[in-house]
């Protein structure tokens, strides 16, 4: 199958500035192209879908359960098209320091795809040379087909740096310059989110693309291999699909494409929508940002009224990270204090750091086990006390604790996982 890698040096070399760039270049020229992410990411993919014209999905080994479900989704969305697949964090880094296993570099020899690495320049001189070269060499002969400069400050060091850079023998395929319209906003969890945002136009990024980057040659990269033999697998059919509300807008809207894919997807607003819609088999409340919206949802009473109702009266609901903030019976977030929907006893309290952050193995009697992740600036206060839901272990430490929150057909958790059909099925608590 054919596609393109875009990886980094490191976390915050501007891969998805570089994506969404090139993406757009390529939209407007009218190539159609598939984007990817690397790793359970939420807010990268929405600028890939911003951007571009097709949904981002993510490709993620542990989530997903392994090399055969990750290609297999791969394969089954580069059919009619090449893919561009946004590397995560530095190309080696995986999900242990002793390997690269489960990296960028491991998708990128699953899926043969050539990788392009993106170098922040900003304050890079001859040593960038010394980098590339150890990458080059780490990577493997052939694997590494080219660079991308990124944030050069002018001609002069863009030129300098390709100087530097000319030995190695590595194909410089664009330089992009400082610019305000790619300086995008950055907050707890990364960029601030593409739903929120006044971004510059799709024809500003094609405009840069046109004028910094190599267009032809990326096109040429990820076009050079034979297109996916598979096709996706197929999800349930039409007349059994469970008909999900899911609740998108700017506060909520943390959900893999490949989730929503096995659902008749009918979206609301928490922030505007006064009432669920109606003739639903099930509910999903994602994450996102609540506490950034926290004062306008705790006074749309109508709804979380009628999600407290909803609940009660037994419809299924899985409530992940934002989901559960919002469940709770308040969301404190600096000196102030929000009520929420009152469904999950207690106080969610914003903080300053990370709490519980990565992979995980959320299990229960109900469902069994299923992989899972972390990412949150948020605890809740009553978890030792009420949590009921899950056995969450982490990944790396084994250490677990009672996570979760169960009641009539709730769901509620900080874990974010792979959905089935069956997540929303009603079943005895």
């Amino acid at each position: 199958m054919s596609g393109l890698i875009l990886g980094g040096l490191q976390s915050s070399s501007g891969k998805t500035v570089v994506t969404s760039v090139l993406l757009a270049a390529l939209a407007k020229q009218g190539k159609r192209v598939q984007p990817f992410k690397a790793g359970p990411d939420f807010i990268d993919p929405a600028y890939h879908s911003l951007f571009g014209e097709r949904s981002s999905r993510n490709l993620d080994f542990w989530l997903m359960g392994g090399e055969e479900a990750v290609k297999r989704e791969a394969l089954g969305h580069t059919v009619d098209c090449p893919g561009i697949l946004e590397g995560v964090m530095g190309i080696f880094d995986g999900w242990t320091p002793s390997s690269d296993s489960e990296s960028t570099m491991h998708l990128a020899r699953l899926l043969d795809w050539p990788i392009v690495l993106v170098a922040p320049c900003a304050k890079a001189g001859r040593s960038l040379g010394a980098a590339l070269r150890g990458f080059m060499e780490e990577a493997g002969r052939g694997r590494i087909a080219g660079v991308i400069l990124n944030q050069v400050s002018g001609d002069s060091h863009r030129d300098y740096l390709k100087e530097a850079i000319h030995p190695l023998g590595i194909p410089v395929l664009g330089a992009l310059p400082v610019n305000a319209m790619m300086k995008w906003p950055e907050r707890h969890l990364g960029l601030q989110a593409a739903q929120e945002g006044d971004f510059c136009s799709a024809d500003d990024l094609a405009s840069v693309a046109e004028a910094h980057l190599d267009v032809e040659a990326l096109w040429e990269l990820a076009a050079a291999g034979e297109p996916g033999a598979v096709e996706s697998s197929p999800s349930n059919s039409h007349e059994s699909r469970l008909t999900l509300a899911v609740a998108q807008d700017e506060a909520f809207h943390f959900y893999y494409r490949s989730n929503l894919d096995q659902f008749d997807v009918v979206p609301f607003s928490p922030l505007r929508d006064r009432s669920l819609p109606e003739g639903v088999d099930a509910l999903a409340l994602g994450g996102g940002f609540p506490e950034v919206f926290a004062e306008p949802l705790s006074e749309n009473l109508e709804l979380m009224k009628g999600v407290w109702e909803a609940i009660a009266d037994g419809l299924p609901v899985v409530a992940e990270c934002g989901g559960l903030m919002y469940l709770a019976e308040k969301l404190t977030v600096g000196e102030r204090d929000f009520p929420m929907s009152g469904v999950v006893p207690g106080t969610i309290e914003m903080t300053n750091r990370l709490q519980h952050f990565g992979y995980c193995t959320a299990s229960s009697q109900a469902m069994g086990a299923v992989t899972g992740h972390e990412f949150h600036h948020s605890r809740w206060l009553s978890e030792e006390t009420c949590a009921n839901g899950w056995e969450v272990t982490k990944r790396r430490s084994g250490r677990s604790r009672r996570e979760g929150f169960r009641v009539h057909q709730l769901q509620a958790t900080y874990v974010h996982s792979m959905w089935t059909p069956e997540l929303f099925l009603p079943d005895t608590v």
